[in-house]
Order: C-alpha cells, then structure tokens, then sequence
C-alpha cells in the first residue's frame, strides 16, 4: 500500500501494488491524484532512484530521500525534515489498527 498524504500525515490517496513491485513504480498514479503539488517529498529508501529524483525536481518537488545503502554516489538527505516522515509513519499505524483495513 503506497499513499500520499499531506504535512499533517492525512492521506489524500491510496495506491496498491504488489508485494513484489518497487516501491517508486507507484509514484507515477501517487503524482496523478487531483491535489496540489506538494513543495518537497519524503519518502523512505525504497523509492530512491535517479529518475524519480529527477522527475520530481521537474516537478519544482524537492526529494527528501535517503540514499539506499549500495548506492554507489549517495545523494545528501536533509535529516531534519526528514524526521516529519514519522507522520506518515503514525497514520499507517492508525489504518493497521482498524481491522477492516487492515
């Protein structure tokens, strides 16, 4: 499950995969949905790959992206926003608990 939410943790949308799909291969219907552009993205490791970087700076979306631990030319992350990604964090925590969604 893959959502996009906005700087309070709310989600604004939902998009499922399957377990084995890359996270970033959901970025593209993420982006889609019908709200406004955020002014920076944070994502966790799985979505950190040069292209959606790229496509995002497109966008005028600053990546908050970790670099991944192989990655052969780390990308600097900016830790203190970074740390807002817990919001995220919390509402899937929150819908894991309802057990119908769950």
């Amino acid at each position: 499950m893959h959502a996009r939410c906005d700087n309070q943790g709310r989600p604004l949308g939902f998009v499922l995969t399957g377990g084995q799909v890359s996270d970033y291969k959901a970025t593209d219907a993420l982006m889609s949905l019908s709200v406004p552009n955020p002014r920076a993205m944070l994502a966790d490791r799985g979505y950190d790959s040069d292209s959606f970087r790229q496509d995002l700076l497109l966008y005028g979306i600053l990546p908050i992206i970790p670099s991944r631990k192989g990655r052969s030319a780390p990308q600097k992350t900016d830790w203190r926003r970074y740390q807002d990604r817990n919001r995220i964090e919390r509402m899937f925590s929150h819908l894991k608990q309802m057990r119908r969604i769950a």
